[in-house]
């Protein structure tokens, strides 16, 4: 009996292809019949609301046809019917993933530029590159990555030019998002943080990291790179912060930002800001992901010195402390003859009390027997208060590890 239920179920899946086969050849002839675009154009949604399996090569025979046709077009009617067309066959072949339609629909996103302009042109154009992206036509991915780049470096003037533009720019993210390949995070990253409204920055902020994981080569260009202003740095940090990197990687970033930081002299107070902002960020990942690298430590000696405020200054001694080193210890030993000398000289005031009561004990968290001797000093000097000479009694205990 079973046997006997399996070849009626086979028989009726063969009856239904077969089937839809028929009504997919029924659109063919119709679609090859009709004689002007506006009816083929009534086709092909009959076709798409019908939802035929295997219909994709229908589709893209379509837009390879509509493509002919573009440049002989005369009338609005018929330029609008084949915009229509072209909006309705992109999104099909990019749900089907249909590789084979890459060189068509390129060839529609760029004739686009040398066809008279109509209402829907830079809409066309958009889903053309999006789909572009969901077949994966990856023999495009150059001139997408390129296309978005001139986009970025070139804010037209003109308001209708600036939303004509930003459509296409969106379509050219969301095709790099589904390239997922390294070429195209730069462009998706400079259009996050470049000329268009904040609906398109924001997508490109949300594509990255759907590009790829791990993006520190690519940010460390902008980090290392002389053409791009320290807001765009900012950027890259922060970005690189929010990644899928590795804990050493982000690391390293955040050296070469702090490095970064510290190039820079300027009075312009909004540039300062952004530079200790940028600065501190950097501090922060360099505390919670340590670094082997030695040249950090001339430049947290310098955020401890002159940074921009306060607060950059007590950030730089808990990274200095959690990173544990010698040479760490050798930063907050020298920070703390500093301020003993201060008070030797009574040159004692809120900041120094301040500073001293987070570099004694950054010292203890080190655990760098280098720095016993000064916190033995301030432990039994008439000097200091009970509560500071208490925080070098505690800092000598964690050297001795008692």
């Amino acid at each position: 009996m079973k046997r006997y239920i399996l070849i009626g179920l086979i028989a009726f899946a063969a009856m239904a292809v077969f089937a839809d086969s028929e009504e997919l050849q029924m659109y063919t002839d119709l679609y090859n019949g009709a004689d002007t675009i506006a009816a083929r154009l009534v086709i092909l949604r009959q076709a798409a609301e019908a939802k035929l399996p295997d219909s994709a090569e229908f589709f893209a025979r379509a837009l390879t046809r509509l493509n002919v046709e573009y440049p002989d077009i005369k009338t609005n009617t018929e330029r609008d019917a084949a915009d229509a067309s072209a909006r309705l066959i992109c999104p099909i072949l990019g749900d089907a993933k249909y590789t084979g339609a890459g060189p068509d629909l390129w060839r529609l996103a760029d004739s686009m530029v040398a066809l008279p302009p109509s209402q829907n042109s830079s809409l066309v154009r958009a889903d053309a590159i999006t789909a572009l992206g969901r077949v994966n036509a990856v023999a495009f991915l150059p001139q997408v990555a390129l296309l978005l780049q001139n986009l970025n470096d070139n804010p037209p003037a003109d308001r209708n030019i600036q939303i004509e533009h930003e459509r296409i720019a969106y379509g050219a993210i969301i095709a790099l998002e589904n390239y997922r390949d390294p070429a195209g995070y730069l462009p998706v990253f400079f259009a996050s943080t470049g000329w268009y409204s904040n609906r398109i920055k924001n997508q490109a902020s949300i594509s990255l990291p759907n590009i790829m994981d791990d993006p520190t080569e690519q940010l460390l260009t902008v980090l290392k790179g002389p053409g791009y202003g320290y807001e765009v740095k900012h950027l890259a940090l922060r970005t690189e912060e929010r990644s899928q990197a590795s804990n050493e990687n982000k690391a390293a970033v955040a050296v070469a930002a702090l490095d970064e930081g510290w190039r820079a002299s300027t009075g312009d107070v909004h540039l300062r800001n952004e530079l200790g902002q940028m600065r501190k960020l950097a501090i922060s990942m360099i505390r919670r992901y340590g670094t082997q690298d030695a040249a950090v430590y001339p430049l947290l000696d310098r955020s401890y010195r002159e940074g921009l405020d306060m607060n950059e200054r007590l950030d730089t001694t808990e990274a200095l402390a959690a990173l544990g080193t010698e040479d760490a210890a050798r930063v907050l030993l020298s920070a703390l003859q500093e301020l003993h000398a201060r008070r030797t000289r009574d040159n004692w005031g809120p900041v120094e009390e301040r500073l001293v009561r987070r570099v004694i004990p950054a010292l203890g968290d080190a655990k760098q027997a280098i720095a016993r001797p000064l916190l033995e000093v301030i432990r039994n000097s008439p000097l200091y208060t009970g509560a500071i000479q208490v925080l070098a009694r505690d800092a000598v205990r964690k050297i001795s590890g008692q």
